[in-house]
């Protein structure tokens, strides 16, 4: 019986063993029949893939570094749609895939790339999204609020000093600025300004010519193309003080400190009360800056603007005038008047003279808001046709009182500025 179990038990052993080689006969058959070409064999993949955002573009940038067999990349995008072939010739070291991909629209993109070698071996993928702009991106930078304007620009000769404003939460991302002006020759050049910079010189200014700015954008970090705000046009300013006021920062033959209670000359201008007069209850005249003076106490000390000397005026009593002026003939055009004071004592009973006359209207700025404080003025006016215009500086004593109750008035750097109508 014991020999019996053992028959069978080695028959179907057997059995098992001989159905298992021909199973692995046939699988053996069909893994050589699948392979009979020869293994399969990639390429070594593209390494460090960039892809850089342009206009309706992008540029492909990659390594090829350990395959010497890659003869060229392909470069596939919606969906393996469309593509590019880079031919590539290796050298011993590592080389460079560079390629601009030209008239796409603007989308966000999913590009995979391959290499290949000239057997037709490919290597696994590699993807990376990219970004093309075009007319949606532009039609963002067309609010006025993307451009940076030009604040101030102001021309003495052929020297064009000016400033940008100051960066908003949009400018803020910009690239830079570019200021396109007309030269001393009649060409036509440009000045980049880039967006941590405000201020801006030019050296070869055609004066009274009109200059562009527009503002330059990237949609992204390492993007090919720039991308501009429209171009806005502004026109400068002329510094024509020279041309028409005489002893403007009051520097000519200053008093100094030996200023007693007279009205005393100050060059190119006419002294209301007239010149010479002596009184006990006024004073005007040009002194140093810093000087302790007999009737305008302590004067303030320099400013960055400032020069050595500056005009000071006080008035006891009243109704009364006190102050200095310029009778000019001006062309037409627009006019700026700036100046800075310093108001040493209060300005209860007085009202400002500083500014212009004309037509017969006087236009006066107001005085600092506090004492010992300086404070910077600007008025415009237009001239549409030529005229005569009176500049002022100085004060009305509207109120009977004393010294103790009369302001010292400090004034300098009286300028004028033209722009064209």
């Amino acid at each position: 019986m014991n020999k019996i179990k053992k028959y069978v038990f080695q028959t179907i052993m057997l059995l098992v063993l001989t159905a298992g080689l021909w199973s692995c006969t046939n699988m053996d058959d069909g893994y050589k029949d699948f392979i009979k070409e020869g293994e399969v064999s990639y390429t070594g993949k593209i390494d460090s893939l960039h892809i850089y955002a342009g206009k309706n573009r992008v540029n492909v940038k990659g390594l090829i570094i350990s395959d010497p067999k890659v003869t060229e990349v392909r470069v596939f995008w919606n969906t393996g749609k469309d593509s590019v072939v880079v031919p590539i010739t290796r050298t011993s070291g590592v080389d460079v895939l560079d390629v601009i991909i030209d008239g796409l629209e603007e989308n966000i993109y999913n590009f995979e790339v391959r290499t290949y070698d000239k057997l037709g071996n490919k290597s696994i993928p590699v993807f990376k999204i990219g970004n093309t702009y075009g007319e949606r991106y532009e039609a963002t930078l067309l609010a006025a609020i993307m451009n940076r304007k030009i604040s101030t620009g102001i021309s003495s000769g052929a020297t064009l000093n000016g400033t940008l404003e100051t960066l908003n939460d949009f400018t803020k991302k910009s690239s830079y600025s570019v200021i396109t002006y007309t030269a001393t020759d009649d060409t036509e050049k440009q000045l980049i300004i880039q967006s941590n910079l405000s201020n801006f010189t030019i050296t070869d200014y055609k004066s009274g010519t009109d200059i562009k700015y527009k503002t330059a954008y990237k949609p992204e970090e390492g993007a090919i193309d720039i991308f501009f705000t429209p171009e806005k046009s502004f026109s400068t300013q002329t510094d024509v003080t020279n041309t028409y006021l005489v002893n403007a920062d009051f520097e000519t033959n200053p008093t100094g400190a030996a200023l007693g209670t007279m009205v005393y000359d100050v060059p190119g201008w006419i002294e209301i009360p007239v010149a010479g007069s002596t009184n006990d209850f006024q004073k005007l005249g040009t002194v140093l800056y810093g000087s302790v003076t007999a009737g305008l106490e302590t004067a303030p000390k320099a400013t960055a603007t400032g020069g050595n000397a500056l005009l000071g005026v006080k008035k006891h009593w009243g109704p009364a005038d006190i102050y200095v002026e310029q009778v000019l003939s001006l062309p037409v055009g627009t006019y700026t008047m700036t100046w800075q004071s310093f108001m040493k004592l209060a300005t209860s009973g007085a009202s400002s003279m500083m500014g212009y006359e004309m037509d017969g209207l006087g236009i006066y700025d107001a005085f600092p808001s506090a004492t010992e404080t300086w404070k910077n003025h600007s008025l415009v006016f237009v001239v549409t046709t030529p005229k005569t215009v009176k500049i002022r500086m100085g004060y009305k004593k509207t109120a009977n009182v004393g010294g103790g109750s009369s302001p010292i008035l400090f004034m300098d750097n009286v300028r004028l500025l033209r722009a064209k109508l």
